[in-house]
C-alpha cells in the first residue's frame, strides 16, 4: 500500500473536516451517532477544493454516449451520470428503466440531485442542491491513464431514508492513488424505494431501491472498462444501510455476475423485524409490509387506509413521502426482488461464492434512539427473556437502562449479523472475514461506552496517522485488490469459520486476532435467530 500517497491527501481534507464538524454541532445532539451512517463523511468538499478549474478530464465513451469530466487532485472524475431513466410520474414505484443514449458530449462535472429524503437530513448533501425524484445518477473517480484496475463500488448508508453517493466520492482520489477505480451512486429511498402498498402491482417486487442497485452495477459492468476499471473485479461495500444493501446483493440472483467481492460494515442481514409481504411464508415477529404501507399511506393522504387508491398514492408529492418516514426504513422480503432474508439464504448456501468481509462496532447500538426501535420491541425479540438479557448485558444495565438496551440492540442487529454471515460463507467454500471495531478517540472516551455505530468507517478515512486506521485501510484495500485482506506485514486475518470457535480481527488500541469473542452473548442471540428462522433455513419460503 502506498502510504505516503494517502497521507498527503489526508492533509488536504483536514480543514474541511474541521469545518464540517462545526456544522455537526449546530444540528443537534443526536447527530454524532447519525454521522456513522455516512461514513467517509465530509471528505468530498476537500477533494472538490482541489479541482483544477478549466481543465477537463479525458473524454470517455460509454455505451450510452460520450462523457467529459473534471480533474480532481490528479484523478479523472465524472459526476452525475444517469444510469437509468428518471423514476418520475408513471415510473415511480417501477423497476428502473434503461437510460436513453445521447448524441454529442455530455458534461459530467456536477453531481446529480440526491433522492428525496427528510429535509432534516439535507445537510448531508454537500452541494446543497434540493433532492429530486430525478436522482438515479452514478459517479466515477479513476486514476489518470488507468487500465484493468480493480473497482470499488461504495453504497451509501442513511437508514434507507437518507444519504447520497455524492459525499462518498471524496474518497475517490485517495483510492485512485492505490490503483483502484472508485464508484458511488444514488438509489431510491424510504417509501419511494421500498413500498408494498396493495394498490401497487409489484409484479417484479417492491424493493425499487434494490433494483436501482442492480441497474447501477449493470452500468458499472457495462461501462467501467472505459474508465480503466476491470469489470471482473468489482467489490461492493457499505456501512449500516449500505452494509445491509451488500448483504442483499450477496443473495439476489440479479447481482450474481456483477460482484467479485463484498464488504458489509454494520449490516443487518439477520434483523428480527424485517417486513414481509403476504406472498412469502410468515415468520414470527416479522411485520406485514402491506399493513405498514397502508397505514403510512393513510397518514400521508389523510384518508382511511382502506380507501386509498393508486391515484392517491401517485398524487402525493415525493417530498411528502420522504418526510413521512420515522426512524430507519427497512427493505422488504417479497419473494421476488428479495427472495428471503439474507441470512436465511446464506444458511441455505445460496449466497454468491465470492470473498466476503463483515463486522460491527462495540457500541453499534448508539443509533437506537433514532432507529424507530424501542425497548419493548427488543424484549419481544428475546422471546420475553428479559432477565437473561439483563444478566448477559449486566455491565451496561448497571449504568442505565438506555445503555443496556442500546448495547444489546447493536450486538443483536449488527455484530451478530456479521458473525452469522461470515461463518455461513463456508457453505459455498469461500472465505468470510470477521472483524470487531473497538477503538474510540481519546477525547471521546469519557462520553461514549464504546465505538459508535459506523465509527469504523469514519476513523478509517479521517484519522490518517492513527495506526489502527492505517491497518484497516491496508486490509480493506488489499481485499478490494485481491479478495484477501492479508498482506503488508499486518496481523494475519484468518476466515471466521473452520476453527473450534469463530475467529475475529479486533481493531482497538492494537490490532489482534481473537477467537470466540463475546461467546455467551453471541450464543444467546444465535439461539433466538435459529429458533425464529428454523421453518425456512432449509426450505422454500413460498406459502
Amino acid at each position: 500500500m502506498n502510504r505516503h500517497s494517502i497521507e498527503s491527501k489526508g492533509k488536504i481534507m483536514d480543514r474541511f473536516l474541521l469545518r464540517a464538524l462545526k456544522v455537526f454541532k449546530t444540528v443537534g445532539g443526536f447527530l454524532p451517532t447519525l454521522c456513522v451512517l455516512l461514513a467517509p463523511v465530509f471528505t468530498v468538499t476537500g477533494v472538490q477544493g482541489a479541482e483544477i478549474i478549466g481543465k477537463s478530464a479525458a473524454r470517455v465513451e460509454t455505451v450510452q454516449g460520450s462523457l467529459e469530466g473534471v480533474w480532481v487532485d490528479g484523478s479523472e472524475v465524472y459526476r452525475g451520470i444517469p444510469y437509468a431513466k428518471p423514476p418520475v410520474e408513471d415510473f415511480r414505484w417501477q423497476p428502473p428503466q434503461p437510460v436513453a443514449a445521447w448524441s454529442g458530449v455530455r458534461p459530467a462535472k456536477t453531481f446529480g440531485p440526491a433522492c428525496p429524503q427528510p429535509e432534516r437530513f439535507n445537510y448531508m448533501i454537500p452541494s446543497n442542491q434540493a433532492p429530486s425524484e430525478d436522482c438515479l445518477t452514478i459517479n466515477v473517480s479513476a486514476p489518470a491513464g488507468a487500465k484493468d484496475q480493480p473497482v470499488w463500488v461504495m453504497i451509501h448508508g442513511g437508514g434507507f431514508a437518507s444519504g447520497s453517493g455524492e459525499y462518498l466520492l471524496g474518497l475517490g482520489p485517495l483510492l485512485n492513488a492505490e490503483g483502484i477505480v472508485f464508484v458511488s451512486f444514488n438509489y431510491r429511498l424510504s417509501t419511494l424505494g421500498f413500498f408494498a402498498h396493495p394498490e401497487l402491482a409489484g409484479e417484479l417486487g417492491v424493493n425499487f431501491g434494490l433494483m436501482d442497485m442492480w441497474a447501477a452495477l449493470e452500468w458499472v459492468r457495462e461501462n467501467i472498462a472505459a474508465f480503466g476499471g476491470d469489470p471482473d473485479r468489482i467489490t461492493v461495500s457499505g456501512i449500516s444501510a449500505g452494509g445491509m444493501a451488500v448483504d442483499m446483493l450477496m443473495v439476489t440472483p440479479e447481482s450474481a455476475k456483477l460482484i467479485a467481492g463484498a464488504i458489509s460494515q454494520s449490516g443487518y442481514g439477520t434483523w428480527f423485524r424485517q417486513p414481509r409481504t403476504r406472498k412469502v411464508t410468515p415468520l414470527d415477529g416479522a411485520p406485514s409490509a402491506e399493513a405498514m404501507a397502508s397505514e403510512l399511506a393513510g397518514e400521508v393522504t389523510g384518508k382511511p387506509p382502506e380507501e386509498v387508491t393508486k391515484a392517491d398514492l401517485y398524487a402525493v408529492p415525493a417530498e411528502h413521502w420522504a418526510e413521512a418516514v420515522r426512524g430507519f426504513h427497512v427493505p422488504i422480503v417479497d419473494g421476488l426482488s428479495l427472495p428471503e432474508e439474507s441470512a436465511i439464504l446464506f444458511a441455505r448456501g445460496m449466497q454468491h461464492p465470492v470473498p466476503f468481509m463483515s463486522g460491527g462496532t462495540s457500541f453499534d447500538g448508539s443509533v437506537l434512539g433514532i432507529s424507530g426501535v424501542d425497548a419493548e420491541t427488543l424484549v419481544e425479540i428475546t422471546n420475553d427473556q428479559e432477565d437473561r438479557l439483563k444478566v448477559l448485558w449486566a455491565a451496561d444495565f448497571r449504568v442505565n437502562e438506555a445503555q443496556g438496551f442500546s448495547r444489546f440492540f447493536g450486538d443483536a442487529r449488527y455484530v451478530y449479523a456479521a458473525l452469522n454471515l461470515t461463518q455461513a460463507m463456508q457453505t459455498v467454500k469461500r472465505p468470510g472475514y470477521l472483524y470487531y471495531f473497538d477503538y474510540v478517540l481519546p477525547e471521546k472516551r469519557s462520553q461514549v461506552p464504546g465505538a459508535e455505530h459506523g465509527s469504523a468507517g469514519e476513523i478509517m478515512w479521517t484519522q490518517m496517522d492513527l495506526p489502527v486506521a492505517q491497518a484497516m485501510r491496508g486490509y480493506w484495500i488489499d481485499f478490494v485488490k485481491t479478495g484477501n485482506p492479508n498482506g503488508g506485514g499486518r496481523a494475519v486475518w484468518p476466515p471466521a469459520a473452520g476453527f473450534d470457535e469463530p475467529q475475529w480481527i479486533v481493531f482497538g488500541e492494537e490490532v489482534d486476532q481473537r477467537g470466540g469473542l463475546m461467546s455467551e452473548k453471541m450464543q444467546f442471540i444465535d439461539e433466538l435467530w435459529q429458533k425464529r428462522t428454523e421453518p425456512l433455513r432449509f426450505s422454500s419460503n413460498n406459502p
